[in-house]
């Protein structure tokens, strides 16, 4: 069987894209989105699925970007499918939450897709990362001295409903998937630019003397390390979490046994009291700045620690409180 459809087919049976639901495609216009489109409509009829697509406009390629977008619609219309689309300003986005480009496309991407989904009555959001994807997630978290959590790679379900049935097919799959049936696909330029990190992890795995056994043994690596990550975040849940308390603009924990956890159920903790004071698009705190709180934990002194992003993690007794640092006020009495 094709690669692409036996995925989408173990994707209805398993429940990932479950049978008769409603499914918003996140469709790009490129090779990987146009597959997961055309494999989807091939299996559409026994799976049952109501599907449509989506298509976000990042605002940041111009003429091009207007093109991916009116090449997905008229697919879509083809299609027969309920089409929904948003124009977003990621390079805005980007300033004002001082993110990187990379970064702010992804949390406008998301964003975009949720309200969609909404929009059309829609469960899940199938996205179309690949194998290679998962190759180069792995080495970039490992170049940048990762934890188990960005380790383990692109998740195959996230709790907000987005969905990625196509991690086992390779992009060599996926082109001669559209070259079998004469699909044609847009080429984003902005891929060959080696300011973005994972542009340069993909031209150093291109460069590599065998790429394709070296794609194989990272997913596989990454495979098993999320395969780590589930065990840990279902003891975390069960052991850990229930330590975790949160109130309006506070998250309390007990410290002393955050203390006696391994390191990285610590770690897990102290990301999930942090989350919701987090800017969008950023990490509550840094892994230096998240480290050296685990130190300080471990030592079973009272602290306090202001997180750069305007997170204090204050620990006194038994108790570590964590909140949102208040920012200073001006001389006309407002914050800064």
């Amino acid at each position: 069987m094709d690669p692409i459809l036996g995925a989408l087919e173990r994707a209805a049976d398993t429940g990932l894209l479950p049978k008769g639901s409603p499914v918003l495609l996140a469709v790009s216009g490129g090779a990987d989105s146009m597959a997961l489109l055309y494999g989807s409509l091939e299996v559409e009829t026994t799976a049952g699925w109501r599907l449509s697509v989506g298509h976000v406009h990042h605002g940041l390629r111009g003429r091009e970007a207007d093109r991916d977008l009116a090449f997905v619609s008229e697919h879509a219309r083809r299609a027969g499918l309920p089409f929904f689309s948003r124009r977003t300003d990621a390079a805005a986005t980007a300033l004002a939450g001082r993110l990187s480009p990379e970064a702010a496309a992804r949390l406008v991407r998301y964003e975009s897709l949720r309200e969609m989904a909404r929009e059309a009555g829609a469960a899940r959001i199938a996205v179309a990362h690949q194998k290679e994807d998962v190759a180069e997630t792995f080495l970039l978290a490992r170049k940048r001295r990762g934890g188990i959590l960005a380790l383990g790679g692109p998740r195959e379900r996230r709790a907000d409903g987005v969905v990625r049935p196509l991690l086992s097919v390779r992009r060599r799959e996926i082109l001669a998937f559209l070259q079998e049936r004469g699909l044609g696909y847009r080429r984003d330029a902005s891929n060959g630019d080696l300011r973005f990190d994972r542009n340069r992890v993909r031209r150093e795995l291109a460069g590599r003397p065998e790429p394709s056994a070296a794609i194989e043994a990272l997913a596989a690596e990454a495979s098993a390390r999320a395969a780590e990550r589930e065990r840990l975040e279902s003891e975390y849940a069960e052991r850990v979490r229930p330590h975790l308390a949160s109130g309006p603009g506070v998250t309390i924990a007990d410290a002393a046994f955050l203390a006696s956890c391994t390191r990285e159920l610590a770690r897990l903790a102290l990301a999930e009291a942090a989350a919701p004071f987090a800017a969008p698009g950023r990490p509550a705190l840094t892994g230096a700045e998240r480290e050296q709180i685990l130190d300080r934990l471990a030592s079973g002194c009272d602290f306090r620690f202001e997180a750069g992003r305007r997170i204090r993690f204050e620990r006194r007794g038994g108790l570590l409180r964590v909140a949102p640092r208040q920012a200073p006020m001006r001389a006309d009495g407002r914050r800064v």
